[in-house]
């Protein structure tokens, strides 16, 4: 059964298609035992293109912005400024890579600052703890990969809602980690002699931190997955449309594990690298949900609609340019942290119903309550 099959089967045919009808639907090419995953890409990547201007206003938007703080920004256009808006921008796109691909599949992980605090706190622990480097990585490895594997599991098989299900995981972690864990302290120190520490304080190669070379990794892996993948083609198929993409035997379930695993591991990188950049571990980043917006508003700025089934990491790449351009410019200009927060709703705002505009509700696709 094919994808048009199975949106027909899905709106009330009372049958599965013919044999006949099947032979005369859309050449497929069997890519895998679950389904025909060709004929659901082809499909999917001619709905992506329908947000593209978006995108590209987006991209317009930044330019502008990069010339006028160019222009009227003391400091802005230099190199050292290059460089810092790359390396606090790259826990940021890590993030936004795990985010994208959960709105891709017409999820949401509020969850994903949570675990990426759990995962820096679990990490120092164990290395307090007397445990090197690579145990401990290893480990923490182990503990927000379950954690991950905790938040697919009541989102595919409990069938709890990503939204209602994320953001309890998001309370439980934060009340666990901090009070049984920290013991009611919300901030944790990392000591110089820290690995985590000791990595991102170097330079891979000369000129390129580790943090950006791991912002540029991650970047580029989420782009393989998306772009070359059988399961990014399901992940594609399943944010177009869950109950078809289903009805054609794709393995919905078991990606929707994966993709919130790779969300948690994405969220412990970009964990490990605001950890290791400020020297502490703090709970408050979870609780003030400013981090949390921001990565949302590069996902839904850049092109990804929040209806799931479009967009790609190009739209992650314009909206994370536009982000770091002007929390780069606001603190230049010393505006104080509330303004920001302001600035930065105000865009997000703007950015939803701009999205809602290009991208509207299709009706026979469309399942309230999905996120």
């Amino acid at each position: 059964m094919d994808l048009e099959d199975g949106l027909s089967f899905g709106r009330g045919q009372l049958a599965p298609p013919t044999p006949a009808r099947r032979a005369t639907s859309t050449t497929l090419t069997p890519l895998t035992r679950w389904g025909w995953v060709s004929d659901v890409s082809l499909k999917v990547r001619g709905r992506r293109r329908k947000g593209s201007l978006l995108e590209y206003v987006v991209g317009g938007v930044t330019l502008a912005v990069i010339l006028l703080s160019s222009v009227f920004i003391q400091g802005f256009a230099t190199l050292g400024n290059l460089r810092v808006i790359a390396s606090n921008s790259a826990a940021l796109v890590i993030l936004s890579c795990g985010m994208g691909l959960v709105i891709i599949s017409r999820g949401l992980d509020l969850s994903l600052i949570a675990i990426m605090v759990a995962g820096a706190t679990t990490f120092a622990i164990l290395i307090n703890a007397g445990y090197s480097g690579s145990p401990a990585l290893g480990l923490t490895i182990l503990v927000v990969a379950a954690i991950g594997f905790a938040n697919g599991w009541l989102i595919a098989y409990v069938e709890i809602p990503s939204m209602l299900a994320t953001l309890a995981s998001a309370m439980v972690i934060t009340g666990f980690f901090r009070f049984a864990v920290l013991r009611g302290e919300f901030l944790l120190l990392l000591p110089k002699t820290n690995p985590a520490v000791v990595f991102f304080s170097n330079d891979i190669l000369p000129g390129l931190t580790a943090p950006v070379a791991l912002m540029i990794a991650a970047f580029v892996l989420t782009f393989v997955l998306l772009r070359y993948t059988t399961f990014g083609r399901i992940a594609y198929a399943i944010g177009d449309n869950f109950q078809a993409a289903r009805l054609t035997g794709l393995p919905v379930r078991t990606t929707t594990l994966m993709i919130y695993i790779y969300a948690a591991l994405m969220a412990l990188v970009a964990g490990l690298v605001i950890s290791a950049s400020s020297g502490t571990v703090d709970f408050r980043t979870v609780t003030n949900g400013s981090l949390l917006f921001e990565v949302i508003l590069v996902v839904v700025l850049g092109g990804i609609p929040l209806r799931g089934g479009r967009g790609g990491m190009r739209n992650i790449l314009v909206g994370a340019a536009l982000i770091a351009v002007l929390r780069n410019g606001m603190t230049l200009l010393d505006l104080s942290t509330q303004t920001q927060d302001v600035l930065k709703g105000l865009v997000l705002l703007v950015a939803i119903v701009t999205d809602n505009y290009f991208n509207p509700r299709d009706t026979e696709t469309d399942t309230v309550g999905d996120l």
